[in-house]
């Protein structure tokens, strides 16, 4: 089976990580993968796909029309075969679709993520991804993918997608990058991500300042970039118990979670991040970290009873409900539930159960 992937994402966002377990995965399985966006072509060197890079220059919220215009004119001078698939951001799928009809490739919806801007970008955007989900309603496509259960209702809520048009691939984890390592001795916190003030991340020093207050003996680690950054790091203040770093590679980052306790998920009950599949939730699990976060659908795993070693509570109760919780928890209870985060993660978090059902699908096409 040959896969074209025509996505808006690219290598060095925080979200590639996704692109290159599925890539990379379609191909361990015996498939060719082209993977075709605005990336220079020698950054995709490392990986086992064909990279065909596209360049677009356009002002932010005409991005996707411009990239979806010139990887249609690459498409038209493509010859595909019988076993030809092709899988499409829902920010470019309303120009690729009736090329790809006209060359008879059946194809998928990807939505990651629904629109995420704010202001006149959301305006611009949300158009764009309703009429992407009507072309799945419309049979123009042959599924969409969502990345969990909340976000599937919500499309159907949205556009009236049928269930049975849609197939969930959550963000997985690389269980053998991330996983658990030799503990810092002090008790340590630690978020990593978009550093973005719409994230909640600045509560998060808040908390850490309320834990040593009742005599909790803790350190705070925060990794990213985002408009919180600079606030954040003035927070942080030089004190050797907060600590605020860029955006670190994979294996740095995975070595940092290895050493930690417990993951945040301070992202409050919004839209977007009520419908998400959090990938720094599954690494934590996965490096054997207990997780403490807000409790709401985009948090939640998909168990009817949440495991012990996952705490989420209401936003107002962010801090108190915190602190209480870390209080209760000895060194003997912390090893038992991070034994029980890691299995859970190589059990149903791993990025071959994502793979094994995105290939499903795009068999399911060809047949």
């Amino acid at each position: 089976m040959k896969v074209l992937w025509f996505t808006t994402r690219n290598l060095v966002d925080l979200c590639s990580t996704t692109l290159s377990a599925l890539g990379e995965g379609l191909v361990s399985l015996g498939h060719q993968v082209t993977i075709i966006n605005s990336d220079a072509e020698e950054s995709h060197s490392n990986f086992s796909w064909t990279h065909v890079s596209i360049q677009a220059q356009a002002p932010r919220g005409r991005k996707g029309h411009v990239l979806g215009r010139e990887m249609g004119r690459w498409l038209n001078a493509f010859e595909p075969n019988i076993e030809t698939v092709a899988l499409v951001d829902w920010r470019i799928a309303s120009s690729l679709s009736p090329i790809l009809k006209k060359k008879s490739v059946p194809w998928i919806l990807m939505d990651r993520s629904p629109p995420a801007d704010r202001g006149i970008l959301a305006k611009l955007q949300w158009p764009v991804w309703k009429k992407a989900w009507k072309l799945v309603k419309n049979q123009q496509a042959y599924s969409g993918c969502v990345v969990s259960q909340p976000h599937g209702r919500f499309v159907h809520s949205r556009v009236g997608v049928l269930e049975r048009n849609m197939v969930e691939i959550p963000a997985g984890v690389d269980v053998s990058l991330f996983k658990p390592g030799r503990r810092n001795e002090i008790l340590t916190l630690i978020y990593h991500g978009r550093l973005d003030q719409h994230r909640g991340v600045l509560s998060l020093p808040m908390f850490h300042e309320k834990l040593r207050q009742k005599g909790v003996r803790s350190k705070l680690i925060m990794i990213g970039e985002g408009d919180a950054f600079g606030s954040l790091e003035r927070m942080a203040g030089g004190r050797d118990d907060i600590e605020v770093l860029s955006a670190l590679p994979q294996q740095e980052l995975a070595e940092r979670l290895s050493q930690s306790h417990i993951g945040l998920l301070p992202m409050p009950e919004t839209k977007v991040w009520s419908l998400a599949s959090p990938l720094k939730r599954s690494e934590y699990a996965s490096s054997g970290l207990l997780v403490f976060g807000i409790d709401h659908a985009g948090h939640q795993l998909n168990e009817k009873i949440q495991p012990p070693w996952i705490r989420l509570v209401k936003q107002e109760d962010f801090h108190l409900d915190g602190v209480e919780w870390l209080q209760s928890l000895t060194l003997e209870k912390i090893n038992s539930l991070s034994e029980d985060s890691r299995e859970y993660a190589i059990a149903k978090l791993d990025w071959s159960k994502s793979v094994e059902a995105l290939e499903q699908v795009c068999i399911s096409c060809l047949t």
